[in-house]
């Protein structure tokens, strides 16, 4: 899907539909708390695992009324804020390279109940604020939003400074369709590595041990960010995950035609390696670069150890 194309009311389509009533379906799913567990925002992961792929761990929230099949496993939290709370903290390579040592092919519940809950509230607003954005990207996310919005968020800064980035202080208590998500790949990455930080900081991991975890264990990522290339307004350009990201970006013979055009450039394509948006076009504005994600975790180490160095002081 092209986050910058859809629109506020967007829904996935799926190939499924009820063989039961809406309600013989809410009643046989159970309650949490004084709600059916399909009214609930739920933190929904892919249950087959695979070690060997980019990520082993995939999770996003699931907004009310929406279920799923047995291929997929989640879970719902009577505090709302324990939503968000555990959906970045499963976002973050920790928890995937945890999944990933184990070398298990599924997550069943008794996995997802050994994971971590309850980090220091000192790195919750960064960690709140960045898993919102990356989640709450349509109208039915509203709600989980203004529930669990704080003042502080249009306060936070990014680790790095770079005009593809929406700035924080852009959002606000109300959900907002074109300022409170995050939508070009760009943005969406850095806020993924910057939750990667703080969680391992929540946990207790050095930067040193972070390092290590992507670099033994998630060689598929470091190939794809070795060779995943971005333009100006944050689009990629070019990726070597082209069967994750089926149709996103040109392929490598335009790629080695384009990739040296100069600030101020631009180059037209037609989309036609995707289905959904076969005939599109789309421009591309140079100069193109790619990035370090090791890197990227030391400025971003750095820049949180002076915010939660600052957070204490203010306790103190």
């Amino acid at each position: 899907l092209d986050l910058l194309e859809i629109t506020e009311d967007f829904a996935p389509r799926t190939k499924y539909i009820l063989a039961r009533s809406q309600k013989e379906v809410y009643e046989s799913q159970g309650k949490v708390g004084s709600k059916y567990w399909v009214e609930q925002y739920k933190v929904a992961a892919s249950k087959m695992l695979d070690s060997m792929s980019e990520r082993t761990l995939q999770t996003c929230i699931i907004p009310p009324n929406v279920t799923h099949i047995n291929g997929v496993i989640s879970v719902a939290f009577n505090n709302t804020s324990r939503i968000a709370e555990y959906a970045g903290l499963t976002h973050s390579i920790c928890l995937d390279f945890f999944l990933k040592s184990l070398g298990v092919s599924n997550l069943y519940e008794s996995r997802i109940g050994s994971f971590p809950l309850g980090i220091n509230s000192k790195f919750l607003p960064d960690l709140l604020v960045r898993t919102l954005r990356l989640n709450c990207l349509t109208k039915y996310y509203a709600c989980l939003w203004e529930d669990l919005y704080q003042d502080e968020f249009i306060y936070k800064e990014w680790s790095i400074s770079d005009p593809r980035q929406s700035p924080f202080s852009m959002i606000g208590r109300n959900w907002d369709f074109l300022s409170s998500p995050l939508k070009n790949a760009f943005e969406r990455r850095i806020a993924l590595v910057e939750i990667d930080v703080i969680v391992s900081m929540a946990l207790g991991i050095p930067l040193n041990d972070l390092l290590n975890m992507y670099l033994i264990q998630f060689s598929v990522m470091q190939k794809f960010e070795n060779d995943t290339w971005y333009d100006q307004n944050g689009k990629i350009v070019f990726t070597i995950n082209s069967q994750g990201l089926k149709g996103v970006g040109i392929d490598r013979k335009e790629w080695n035609q384009i990739k040296g055009m100069k600030a101020g450039e631009t180059y037209d394509h037609t989309i036609t390696k995707s289905e959904l948006y076969y005939g599109k076009k789309v421009t591309y504005y140079a100069p193109f670069d790619k990035c370090d994600r090791v890197e990227d975790y030391k400025r971003a180490w750095a820049h949180f150890e002076k915010v939660f160095a600052e957070k204490e002081g203010e306790k103190a």
